[in-house]
């Protein structure tokens, strides 16, 4: 299959299988969602410790109001470590408990019905008393109803409400007519302060390097799924763009293929080394600051989101201009050569980290939401990052394959040889077209599209 004339014409029906399995082999991370069931795999994954840890943080917060053979009510004190060990990532951005004190009410009636309306409740800390900015509830409920309650943890003068000098208990008083009374019965739950977790329930002891390489795995085949498919689509643009040489033509291919052979390895590298890092951060993030990375997503992921599309649309860009210049004739200068591929290099590590970045921001609440629950309570930058890294090494070792079989093909070396502007225009609306899929927020729409064909949801 060695070119031996600098003429030789490339079959295209040829070209389009080689370049299909190229295409396969990057692909094929796509195993794990059908031999390996990532959901199950995240909630088997220590879910006995988790769960009895989360039972044990939630009994320590929570508080009997009354427990008799006709009425419960129990009163949980949701404190920011609450939401690190207790799988309800998906509210913590509306109740955001950096900024509010959060309580969940549970009541229980056993004989009768509970009435139509949601408990009042009323916060006294010290001697002062506040009253809740949120009350949500299920008004109608026959005899269970669980509502949350949220006061500011600031005052109306801007001053903490917990740093009061005689700030030594909370209080909850929740009022309500039950079984049949005329009036509301009260009744109080008290938390004393400060309220920090003891040191053996912050144990890292159900976190084993089985659980660290079966967390990667999981969330490799089910959470960002999306995200991927998009990225082996933008790497087959970066490493169609940025390995050719400009001003190439199919005259000059065969003395090039050697050239562009070495580049396409070193571009994967360095796409790999883009998102491999992007991700060990994210990682790193999510393990030191647990729950408080899901309100900063929540923040500031439209803004990451057109950022990083901007980003990735100027690098489209000058993939493009690269593909106007004539440089072929100067081969013989290594020293333009050296300085054209590092360039290279670190346009596709800014591509690949670019768009990395976009897809965690913008499947920030699936990424976070799973770490949140199953790295951040640990509190490790160290774990967060391990898992990460695993999920991108078993991306990235498909997409190395891949860019190693086309280094080694000469049909789709002498290709890309002798179609370099072509290839620079094509690589540059795709990655043009993927920047601008970040920056209008139209990410889903794409993995819509893909996910029938392929039965996932």
């Amino acid at each position: 299959m060695t070119t031996t004339t600098a003429t030789r014409r490339v079959n295209p029906v040829q070209l389009g299988a080689l370049l299909f399995v190229a295409f396969a082999i990057a692909l094929t991370w796509l195993v794990f969602p059908y031999f390996v069931q990532g959901q199950q795999l995240l909630r088997g994954v220590g879910d006995q410790a988790r769960l009895m840890k989360a039972g044990t943080v939630s009994q320590y917060l929570t508080r009997e109001l009354i427990r008799t053979p006709d009425l419960e009510i129990t009163a949980t004190f949701a404190t920011d470590e609450y939401f690190q060990y207790v799988d309800r990532a998906a509210i913590i951005a509306n109740l955001r408990p950096d900024r509010n004190l959060i309580f969940f009410v549970a009541e229980t009636i056993h004989r009768g019905d509970l009435i139509d309306q949601v408990p009042t409740a009323t916060l006294r800390v010290g001697e002062q008393e506040y009253l809740p900015e949120i009350s949500d509830g299920p008004s109608i409920a026959e005899h269970h109803r669980l509502s949350v309650y949220s006061f500011p943890k600031r005052d109306a003068a801007g001053n903490e409400i917990l740093n009061q000098a005689d700030a030594d208990r909370l209080r909850l008083y929740v009022s309500n007519p039950y079984l049949g009374s005329e009036r509301d019965l009260t009744f109080v739950g008290i938390w004393e302060a400060p309220y920090s977790l003891p040191e053996e329930l912050k144990s890292r002891a159900d976190i084993t390097p089985v659980a660290v390489l079966a967390l990667g795995a999981g969330l490799l085949s089910s959470v960002l799924t999306p995200c991927l498919l998009q990225l082996v689509v933008v790497f087959g643009g970066v490493i169609a763009g940025f390995s050719t040489v400009p001003g190439a033509t199919a005259g000059g291919a065969a003395q090039l293929t050697p050239v562009i052979r070495r580049k396409i390895m070193q571009l994967a590298f360095a796409f790999v080394l883009g998102f491999l890092s992007l991700y060990a951060l994210a990682g790193a993030f999510i393990g030191a600051v647990g729950h408080q990375a899901q309100l900063a997503f929540s923040e500031y992921s439209r803004m990451v989101a057109v950022i990083s599309g901007l980003l990735v649309i100027l690098l489209g860009l000058w993939v493009g201009f690269r593909g106007t210049r004539d440089f072929a004739c100067r081969i013989p200068d290594r020293q333009a050569m050296n300085s054209l591929s590092l360039r290279d290099r670190a346009g596709a590590l800014l591509t690949s980290a670019g768009y990395a970045l976009g897809c965690t921001a913008c499947f920030g609440g699936a990424i976070v939401a799973t770490l949140v629950v199953y790295v951040g309570a640990i509190g490790s930058p160290y774990i967060g990052a391990a898992i990460m890294m695993i999920f991108g090494i078993g991306v990235a070792i498909p997409f190395l394959l891949s860019a190693w079989y086309i280094s080694k093909v000469d049909s789709i070396l002498t290709f890309l040889a002798g179609n370099a502007r072509p290839l620079s225009l094509a690589s540059m609306a795709i990655i043009i077209i993927f920047g601008l899929i970040l920056v209008t927020d139209n990410f889903h729409t794409v993995s819509d599209l893909i996910y029938p064909y392929l039965g996932l949801s």
